[in-house]
């Protein structure tokens, strides 16, 4: 497989990840803004009308599961991508080193805020939320595969 294929074809998983991730995100959001204030100021799709069965709690917490369902999916997309792209095992293995680091992180963060704080809100939530932004995103993968061609380029320079 060319460069240019394996690029697209990363590319093209990492944005159907971003699209879907978004569409559902967006659509729950509005839906509960529409539940907890008791308005209809947002209509929802037709493929997301199912929500209308579920109540605000069940709802709000059922993102928690598509967190972590969309987090194994940016994992498992950035480690192929590293791990064809790049085609050096050490790096891709990085990739989960980063990411297990990110959701430690999180977790640690929304822990405290729950136990400590005793609320799901608040700055500590702000910053668990950011640091799962990063692992919802291409950015590791981009990154390590920047990485990589910068370490390629710096070996063979000083080879020279």
């Amino acid at each position: 497989m060319g460069n240019a294929l394996k690029y697209l074809l990363f590319i093209v998983l990492f944005a159907l990840l971003g699209f879907t991730r978004e569409f559902i995100f967006v659509n729950i959001n509005s839906h509960l803004y529409n539940l907890y204030y008791q308005r209809q100021e947002h209509t929802l799709p037709y493929s997301m009308l199912f929500l209308l069965n579920y109540d605000y709690k069940t709802i709000y917490f059922s993102k928690y599961g598509l967190t972590v369902a969309y987090f194994l999916g940016y994992l498992m997309t950035s480690y192929f991508s590293v791990k064809i792209i790049c085609n050096t095992k050490s790096f891709s293995r990085w990739i989960i080193y980063i990411y297990a680091l990110l959701i430690l992180c999180s977790s640690i963060i929304m822990l405290y805020n729950y136990l400590f704080n005793h609320q799901y809100n608040g700055e500590e939530y702000t910053l668990s939320r950011w640091i799962m932004g990063i692992a919802q995103s291409p950015l590791v993968a981009f990154f390590m595969i920047a990485s990589h061609t910068l370490y390629n380029k710096f070996n063979i320079d000083k080879t020279l």
